[in-house]
């Protein structure tokens, strides 16, 4: 569960002495350089409609407060902060049509409109371990997990006791439609013999040639699955219990993003930071370049006299 920004929370913690400091070193940052705390309506449509702000607070608090006690009952945490995008560089862009722009702790940047914010809600799944990483958008079920992003998958299978884990005693076989594991467990007993631990036919379509797998401490194998087409599946295979899409975290990280997505959410970003910072926007620079050149063109009533913003009225 290590992360890439402990030295710098470590440095920032030892100059505020405590965590009552650090926290309100936190929070008051992203109330003056993000819109954290604002809450959106029918009108305003940045911020967060009322109470989510504090929901995502709550969740990431009892997610880590729910690790260690995860791991000893056999669910290993793993850190998304780890990956190979920062969440310094990353924003989350929503799908869903009832979800909109949310960062995680940078600001937030209205891409898309809610049609009913209110129903706007942090991801869930069905089932009855709450907060467990490992099921992110997806599913603990009696023998694996999985969750998924909007391009690819992973599932931690659970490798029986019988079994001694090795490549010797484990057969993953993948297509594009199914996935199937057996295993023995013995490699040296001329009586073992190969049985079946998974097999199923996915939902949708996968890339089989992306596909990786693992097995990891001898108890389970894990795999990283790349689908055939972006979308939000409800179940891993056919036959297994589907999931509510409208309770996932429908997002899309930023480096996902197209490029000309890329860019227009950096260009969104920084004229909210300009806003912030009481400066002027793109579309306001753009428009006072267009009047300086139009103040002293040909014709007009302008023409020859210093440039004088103020008697000018625009949107």
């Amino acid at each position: 569960m290590g992360s890439n920004h402990d030295q710098t929370f470590l440095h920032i913690l030892r100059e505020e002495k405590n965590i009552n400091n650090f926290l309100d070193s936190f929070f008051g940052f992203l109330h003056r350089c993000t819109d954290f705390y604002v809450e959106s309506n029918s009108e305003q449509k940045l911020g967060f409609p009322p109470g989510i702000a504090e929901e995502l607070v709550l969740n990431t608090m009892y997610k880590w407060r729910n690790a260690t006690s995860l791991q000893k009952i056999g669910f290993p945490i793993i850190d998304n902060t780890n990956s190979s995008s920062s969440m310094s560089n990353q924003l989350v862009l929503i799908q869903n049509e009832n979800c909109r722009l949310i960062p995680p702790v940078a600001q937030e940047i209205e891409i898309d409109s809610c049609n009913e914010a209110n129903n706007i809600k942090p991801f869930s799944v069905q089932s009855n371990t709450n907060h467990i990483s490992d099921s992110y958008n997806g599913a603990v079920r009696k023998n694996y997990t999985w969750t998924q992003t909007l391009n690819d998958l992973d599932v931690i299978i659970k490798i029986p006791k019988h079994i001694k884990a090795s490549k010797d005693t484990i057969k993953v076989d993948i297509s594009s439609n199914e996935i199937k594991i057996d295993g023995k467990s013995s490699v040296s007993s001329a009586n073992s013999e190969w049985e079946n631990i998974f097999n199923g036919k996915f939902s949708f379509k996968i890339r089989r040639d992306e596909s990786i797998w693992s097995i990891e401490a001898g108890k389970q194998i894990s795999i990283h699955l790349e689908k055939a087409m972006e979308r939000w599946w409800e179940a891993l295979i056919v036959d297994e219990p589907k999931i509510d899409l409208n309770k996932i975290d429908c997002s899309k990280h930023f480096d996902d993003m197209a490029p000309e997505e890329q860019m227009k959410v950096q260009e969104l970003m920084w004229n909210q930071q300009q806003k912030i910072l009481g400066k002027p926007t793109s579309e306001q620079i753009k428009m006072e370049a267009t009047l300086k050149q139009a103040w002293n063109a040909k014709g007009s009533p302008f023409l020859g006299t210093p440039y004088d913003p103020s008697i000018l009225k625009y949107n």
